[in-house]
């Protein structure tokens, strides 16, 4: 949930365990799902959004990392400590924005995911009652994000379905 996250701390951490896992990291970011918290990402002192959802927040802290890891310098150096200009992060892996998978949860967000050249990942709803709407729209999102996506290098598209077996006819956050 980007709304929550450091962009430039997460951009270091990911860098780290990619180079360490020699290129194995598959890291989902996305918006982040509805949530119980009112304006929960202002807690963390994200604050300032004209979103109630928060969507501008995530998409300034995604376009920051993005920036990071692929070694734009996103900081001023301190001239006292270093020659003028700006710095990128350390470490950096060069493998890295091919392992970012972008969590799409409606076709605006998946054209989005293709014009950035990100991978993309989506789901289906873990309903019985809306699992065959959620696999269309889903289908929906992947084509969109293909459709949209930049030539070189192709970005991957999954999704992926929910389910929780269950030994009991009620449901546990319910008495029968």
């Amino acid at each position: 949930d980007m709304r929550y996250e450091n962009p430039l701390y997460l951009a270091e951490e990911a860098a780290a365990l990619d180079l360490l896992s020699d290129g194995r990291v598959a890291l989902g970011v996305s918006r982040g799902s509805p949530e119980t918290a009112l304006r929960g990402y202002e807690a963390f002192g994200y604050t300032g959004s004209s979103d109630p959802r928060g969507a501008d927040i995530a998409r300034d802290h995604f376009a920051r990392f993005w920036a990071a890891i692929n070694g734009e310098k996103v900081v001023d150096a301190d001239p006292r400590m270093a020659p003028p200009g700006r710095l990128s992060i350390e470490p950096r892996s060069a493998t890295l924005p091919e392992h970012i998978w972008w969590g799409s949860g409606s076709r605006d967000s998946a054209v989005w995911a293709g014009r950035m050249g990100l991978n993309m990942m989506t789901s289906t709803p873990p309903t019985s009652a809306t699992a065959a709407a959620g696999r269309t729209r889903s289908a929906s999102s992947t084509t969109c994000a293909r459709r949209s996506a930049r030539p070189m290098p192709t970005p991957r598209t999954g999704s992926s379905s929910s389910s929780w077996p269950t030994t009991r006819s009620c449901p546990p956050t319910r008495s029968c």
